[in-house]
């Protein structure tokens, strides 16, 4: 079980950390405006959308790259909602780096498929 307390601990010290308490605050307030946060998670779909098509080698239609290329610097321009995105990613770093280190300490592969 001390793995597991270990666990505990560390998903209590994520949320008391800089990273997870900047993103939540960013969160709260952009939930708080309906439109831009509707507007976000278009855009976090596009991206997603976007991703995966070059890790399979497809394209996009145009349509959605097009939207995707007129949302960015809209959504980056506003402090509201690029704070979130920006929180966001580092938040998700972070979360990498600790997924990291717990992997390689189980010497799990985290090789990408193919």
């Amino acid at each position: 079980m001390q793995v597991m307390d270990s666990a505990r601990q560390l998903a209590k010290d994520i949320r008391d950390s800089a990273e997870y308490k900047i993103y939540a605050q960013y969160k709260e307030e952009l939930e708080q405006e309906a439109g831009a946060m509707a507007l976000v998670k278009e855009f976090q779909k596009l991206q997603m959308q976007a991703q995966l098509c070059y890790m399979s080698g497809t394209q996009m239609n145009d349509t959605d790259m097009q939207r995707l290329n007129q949302m960015a610097p809209l959504l980056y321009a506003d402090p509201r909602t690029s704070g979130y995105l920006m929180s966001q990613m580092q938040l998700q770093k972070m979360m990498a780096d600790v997924m990291q280190l717990i992997t390689q300490a189980a010497d799990l592969p985290m090789d990408m498929p193919g």
